[in-house]
């Protein structure tokens, strides 16, 4: 190599060979103004060695060469003095990016090590950045995803927010079957009857048919049991069960009105994505909302792997269906922590392929908290995952209730506004449901 590298050291800064020059075209897109520049400040009496020696004669000199230009010639000058603008804020953030102003607060900054004399453990932290003061108890709220999302929905109601609930689990008398119902439990596990929704289709595919933007040719699969018992599933609403077709039929107009009433209804609404890996109907690529487990359903359908993309187009998607019929909806994003049950892919085990998919569908959540307004992330996931102590129970898939009740306490310091009488302690939920 025969060019001579540009040296910044602490003692000489810019009186290095090449430096000047360097940082020069790190802020300026002309080089030869750059290098125009650079002559000028090496002449004796602009010599400079500090950065803010440097920006306060480059600040003299704009402030002077503008004044008395001119046209084109101004243009150009007043350009690069805004790129100059730029740059000392660009150097003010990367300043202050390990320092600084943080929502986080001080203890967020460093991955915690209690070994340090000031230390502290991963068990003794919430990974709480930013707070958002979105809801208070009259706010109505709505839920749905996975089964973590259920253990959400019923602490809400415990404490008295305002839960939106447009349509109660059916007790079976009409014909409608839910999995679990409890006649005993006052808490309802979703905001219309929609069942666990695994995977981000099956949450933009119930909208759009509820808001009459998309169809699909009802399916219904007969289970039948030892005991001579008959059911009919429908492969789009896991854990809800017919007694016959007639009793779908009959059922169908109202759970679809049932849910646009809950999200024409609700201001914040909390997801909880659970799943990567799907199973499409070859039929018209419609997506089920849980894997099949009976053999019909393995001859209508095909496995599918979500992409990072594909996740954020569905949730911009369902975004979008709401928002033309409701435009105040804001969203919580949340990811299920309950592990994969199994996996379809034949290349990985279940606990690399449970990996993958926490991992494309945590980043597919980031990127829509990114691209779209009023769209929040709730870090329960990075809570279960490292900082809760003991989060398991003994088939290390269910969350116990405590780790429930400090993922809830969590949500108020980030979601809750600060009234008082939803400062009470979080605790006191019944266990998670069915795993993922």
């Amino acid at each position: 190599m025969s060019q001579k590298p540009a040296v910044f050291s602490e003692q000489t800064g810019l009186l290095q060979d090449g430096a000047l020059l360097f940082l020069l075209k790190s802020i300026f897109s002309d080089d030869a103004f750059s290098a125009f520049l650079a002559q000028q400040l090496a002449s004796a009496q602009n010599r400079v060695r500090t950065h803010d020696e440097f920006i306060s004669v480059l600040g003299n000199f704009f402030e002077q060469t503008i004044s008395g230009s001119s046209g084109e010639q101004r243009e150009k000058l007043e350009k690069h003095a805004g790129e100059l603008k730029r740059h000392l804020a660009d150097t003010q953030v990367s300043t202050n990016a390990y320092g600084g102003a943080r929502s986080a607060g001080p203890a967020g900054l460093f991955w915690p090590n209690p070994t340090r004399e000031d230390g502290v453990s991963l068990h003794d932290i919430t990974p709480v950045g930013e707070r958002y003061g979105l809801v208070d108890r009259t706010t109505p709220i709505g839920s749905a995803g996975s089964c973590f999302a259920y253990e959400i929905a019923r602490n809400l109601q415990r404490r008295g927010f305002n839960y939106v609930v447009t349509e109660p689990e059916h007790d079976g008398s009409n014909g409608v079957l839910v999995d679990a119902y409890d006649p005993d439990n006052p808490y309802a596990r979703f905001s219309a009857t929609w069942g666990l929704i695994f995977n981000t289709p099956s949450l933009r595919q119930m909208v759009e048919r509820a808001f009459g933007d998309a169809t699909a040719e009802p399916v219904l699969l007969e289970e039948r049991f030892p005991d001579g018992g008959v059911i009919y599933t429908d492969p789009y609403r896991e854990g809800v069960a017919f007694r016959d077709p007639e009793a779908f039929e009959a059922d169908y107009r109202n759970h679809m009105a049932a849910v646009r009433e809950a999200f024409t209804q609700t201001e914040v609404f909390i997801v909880t994505l659970g799943l990567n890996e799907c199973w499409e109907l070859k039929h018209d690529g419609t997506v089920l909302s849980n894997n099949p487990r009976r053999g019909w359903m393995y001859a209508l359908t095909r496995p599918r792997i979500l992409t990072v993309m594909e996740n954020v187009r569905e949730v911009e998607r369902f975004l979008a269906a709401v928002r033309r019929h409701n435009p105040q909806f804001k969203l919580v994003l949340s990811l299920s922590p309950i592990p994969l049950r199994a996996t379809h892919r034949g290349d990985q085990h279940v606990v690399t392929a449970n990996a993958h998919s926490k991992a494309v569908l945590r980043v597919a959540a980031e990127e829509i908290v990114r691209r779209n307004k009023d769209v929040f992330y709730f870090p329960s996931y990075e809570y279960v995952m490292h900082c809760a102590p003991d989060a398991w129970e003994a088939d290390e898939r269910h969350v116990t209730d405590n780790t429930v009740n400090k993922i809830m306490g969590m949500f108020d310091d980030v979601f809750v506004r600060q009234d008082p009488a939803a400062k009470q302690d979080a605790g006191g939920t019944e266990g998670v449901a069915d795993p993922d």
